[in-house]
């Protein structure tokens, strides 16, 4: 089985950190980090793709905010609650507002289409966004490292079971961000 799971993320490793930034960017930087630290994903491709896929991912957002921000932001309920928190903080805080909102859970995806909609310059916004992320990469994926260097710690050579730590962790990581999804919804239909 570790055979098979060496083989995927030397095929498939980066992409998949590419693409998990757009699903749960913290959970697999974690996962991601946790690799680095035990040999199977390099830690520089592994920081340039997790900072590529979270632009990526927040690029269309903020030009979909150009194009389209007020009336898909003000178009329902969810939105709007989440429109008026983050123009709050984007009002306050302005163009540094992209440091606090990459740690506030839920609030990535509302910021960016603003920032679009009320038309940020896309060069000064770009410059903030990749600085928040290399800060952000640098310390989800340091935390997933830590983690493994500390199952080695504990537990010694997991390499048998490091495929089904994996997915423990990825399932953890879905039950949690299902949990807090879940949560946000009741409490915003409750309001």
């Amino acid at each position: 089985m570790i055979e098979n799971l060496e083989d995927f993320l030397s095929s498939y490793g980066y992409v998949a950190v590419f693409i998990g930034t757009f699903i749960e960017g913290e959970l697999f930087l974690m996962v991601a980090g946790f690799f680095v630290r035990h040999d199977f994903l390099q830690p520089i491709p592994t920081f340039i793709f997790s900072i590529l896929g979270a632009l990526t991912h927040e690029l269309i957002y903020f030009f979909l905010g150009r194009w389209k921000g007020r009336s898909i932001l003000l178009g329902n309920k969810y939105t709007k609650r989440r429109y008026i928190k983050a123009k709050k903080l984007v009002e306050k805080y302005g163009i540094y507002s992209l440091f606090i909102i990459r740690f506030l859970y839920g609030m990535r995806v509302v910021p960016m289409m603003l920032m679009g909609a009320t038309g940020f310059n896309f060069y000064k916004f770009l410059f903030f966004n990749v600085l928040s992320l290399v800060i952000w990469a640098s310390i989800f994926l340091s935390v997933g490292y830590f983690l493994g260097h500390i199952a080695i710690n504990l537990f010694g050579n997991l390499k048998h079971y490091y495929f089904l730590f994996g997915l423990a962790v990825v399932i953890l990581g879905l039950l949690i961000y299902t949990f807090l999804t879940l949560k946000s919804k009741r409490r915003e239909a409750s309001r």
